[in-house]
């Protein structure tokens, strides 16, 4: 669990700083520069905000990630890179954000996470963009903090699961979609991309569902820190 009151500013903004310390005010939260720890405490920061137009933003999410796999990190970009948010979130930041939406969007979370200490860990699969008006699968990604992931969408809904059939460990992605259903290419296995429900073997246990969400443009796995 992350301690209430402990957060670090990994940036050297004076503007993000004050208001940060603003905002530490209000929601009784301690900002920290990077030079000062919070080992010592035994605790993990509540969050941690680093700053993305710096050359070695996105390995600093990398870093802080491993250290405090359980803060919640932030990224904010004073110039727009879809390829650095993306980036950054791939590789663990919770949000990313402009730098003028950082507090506001900060406080709206704070309060939870100083009472809870949890976030949630949001990864881009695909462009919201290129889903719009596409049925069926509108992208795989091999490597997704749950595996391998097929992204359908089947009556306007988009669906993500495991692209791994449990049977023999094929990918269901290249399979044929029909009314919802994927049959595996190899042993011809179906299941329920709805719901992840096996319909037919050899498998014999349904494929994992997960929770995607659209947000700054792209559709996103979601799943608790």
């Amino acid at each position: 669990m992350a301690e209430p009151g402990w957060a670090i500013l990994d940036a050297d903004d004076p503007i993000v700083e004050r208001r940060l310390g603003v905002l530490g005010d209000e929601v009784g939260v301690r900002w920290l520069p990077v030079d000062q720890t919070v080992d010592q405490t035994g605790w993990a920061p509540v969050a941690v905000v680093v700053d993305l137009d710096r050359s070695a933003g996105v390995q600093a999410v990398v870093a802080w990630r491993a250290r405090y796999p359980e803060a919640f990190i932030v990224g904010y970009l004073g110039t727009p890179s879809p390829q650095v948010w993306v980036a950054a979130s791939r590789s663990g930041a919770d949000l990313v954000t402009n730098r003028g939406s950082l507090v506001p969007r900060l406080r709206a979370r704070i309060g939870e996470l100083t009472r809870t200490g949890a976030g949630l860990a949001r990864f881009p699969l695909v462009e919201a963009d290129e889903v719009a008006g596409r049925l069926g699968l509108v992208q795989a990604v091999a490597e997704t903090p749950v595996g391998p992931v097929a992204v359908y969408q089947v009556d306007a809904r988009l669906c993500a699961v495991a692209d791994v059939c449990p049977h023999a460990a094929g990918r269901l992605s290249p399979g044929e979609l029909v009314g919802g259903v994927v049959t595996c290419p190899v042993h011809g296995s179906q299941f329920d991309v709805r719901t992840g429900q096996r319909v037919r073997g050899p498998a014999d246990s349904d494929i994992a569902v997960y929770r995607v969400t659209v947000a700054d443009g792209y559709v996103a796995l979601v799943s608790p820190r």
